[in-house]
């Protein structure tokens, strides 16, 4: 984590107990579909959800209905699963970023991510490939200039010149205005489980958004391996959900001293960041999920 003067302000290192991976979104889909094949799975497109019911009944947009022995919601923070069921709120937050993945170059670092901070303005730069890095750039809604389209590359520029290597390879991005929260008390009703985004929807602040919902994903088979449907649901919830919100309360954190810090005290913000980020209490915390250890009967880690 680097200030605005070029100041170290956190540094973690890499570990087989702090894992970092990012990997290509088309990569986990084409890992997932090709699971799914190899499993019989039928995958249909096209086939938008409008219904559940806890009983176990989904009904699609074109009117087809069909009885289940589990729904499982993996709709994102915009679910329509959720939603029917009249579950929990959907906060917006006015923080958005633009994402996109960069051809590597061999000037770049090795093995090194790094989050640049000025202002209200970050830049995060990640390893992920052998040929390709990913990039966000993250801004307040209001802040026009970073977050309207097309990309405005002279914007980020004026605020991180340093990083104009980076900035210029930037060709194709993906823009998100606004980030959301979901909070629920619950992620079951009856015969339907939320998961993911559609569950704990979050701020992608700390990078472990993706990695809490496949890993709750995998701690719902396997409890659904180990138990009927209703104590697999109960057992699952009980285990993952302390993870998920814990995450999901650090990233919200995250975000308020990126993007709330009071203007008037931005020229101490380094140094409360630093103090704050170094307590081995708080980074054990805001790797949570990421230390997460699956098939365990309790909420353990390593």
């Amino acid at each position: 984590m680097i200030d605005n003067t070029y100041g170290l302000m956190h540094s973690t290192k890499f570990t087989n107990e702090s894992r970092f991976c990012v990997i290509p979104r088309r990569d986990v889909y084409k890992a997932l579909v090709n699971a799914c094949k190899r499993a019989g799975v039928k995958i249909e497109t096209n086939a938008e959800t409008v219904s559940v019911d806890p009983s176990g009944v989904i009904q699609l947009r074109d009117g087809r209905k069909y009885k289940a022995d589990l729904i499982i919601g993996a709709d994102g923070v915009h679910s329509n699963v959720r939603n029917s069921l009249n579950i929990g709120r959907k906060e917006v937050i006015g923080n958005g970023a633009w994402r996109a993945l960069i051809p590597r170059i061999d000037e770049d670092k090795k093995g090194i991510a790094e989050e640049h901070w000025n202002d209200y303005r970050r830049i995060g730069i990640a390893p992920s490939t052998d040929k390709y890095r990913y990039v966000y750039l993250t801004g307040m809604t209001s802040d026009k200039e970073a977050l309207s389209e097309p990309f405005n590359k002279e914007a980020w520029l004026s605020s991180f010149p340093h990083l104009e290597s980076v900035l210029e390879r930037i060709d194709d991005c993906r823009l998100d205005k606004n980030f959301y929260y979901i909070y629920l008390n619950s992620w079951k009703r009856g015969r339907v489980a939320l998961l993911g985004d559609a569950a704990h929807g979050m701020e992608p602040n700390l990078g472990q958004g993706a990695g809490v919902s496949i890993t709750s994903a995998l701690e719902l088979a396997i409890q659904l391996e180990r138990y009927d449907i209703e104590d697999a649901l109960d057992s699952w919830e009980k285990i993952m959900k302390p993870a998920a919100d814990t995450t999901q309360m650090f990233s919200r954190i995250y975000g308020a001293a990126a993007s709330n810090w009071p203007k008037e005290l931005l020229g101490i913000r380094p140094e409360i960041v630093s103090k704050s980020m170094g307590s081995d209490n708080i980074d054990l915390m805001m790797s949570t999920a990421a230390r997460y250890v699956t098939g365990l009967n309790t909420s353990v880690f390593i």
